[in-house]
């Protein structure tokens, strides 16, 4: 298992790395030279941009360990016989400096237990309402997520890990 928690928590670190380098690169195509400012912690790692793009954005690395409180444990899978996890992820918040594009977050998170799975979500919050660019969002968002979740069988990248395969 120690194996697939390093996998896993250097995927999430590449991840926070493409995420960051995207949003950079996106800056520069409208001439700003805004960078992240990264500040290190304990349990992971968080920076913070402000752009000419991005008024003000986050990418957020964690991985923790701990132990669920009894009450709650009970209702996490693979915590029957012990209520210890280990976790790790990424979360994002992105508020452009454009009002016609929302703002996001959205975060995704690979828990153990006695079991063990993905997770995660996305939120989109206008300020303009624009129901022909929501109903936009999420059809290209329902597509993406039925793509991930019902793709089957899907090939395997170099670690044997399923991958989507649609486009």
């Amino acid at each position: 298992m120690i194996n697939k928690k390093k996998i896993c928590l250097q995927w999430f670190k590449d991840l926070q790395n493409l995420i960051c380098n995207t949003v950079i690169d996106l800056e520069k195509e409208y001439d700003s030279r805004a960078k992240f400012k990264s500040n290190k912690w304990e349990k992971g790692e968080f920076r913070i941009i402000k752009g000419s793009v991005i008024e003000k954005g986050g990418v957020a690395f964690s991985n923790v360990t701990g132990t669920f409180p009894k009450g709650f444990a009970n209702q996490i899978p693979g915590t029957e016989k012990k209520r210890s996890f280990w976790s790790s992820g990424v979360s994002v918040v992105l508020h452009p400096v454009n009002p016609h594009v929302p703002a996001l977050h959205f975060n995704t998170r690979h828990i153990i237990t006695g079991k063990n799975w993905f997770g995660g979500g996305v939120d989109a919050t206008p300020c303009i309402q624009d129901t022909k660019l929501k109903k936009y969002f999420h059809s290209k968002l329902e597509k993406m997520c039925n793509c991930l979740l019902y793709t089957s069988p899907s090939p395997r990248d170099q670690r044997g890990s399923r991958m989507p395969s649609c486009g």
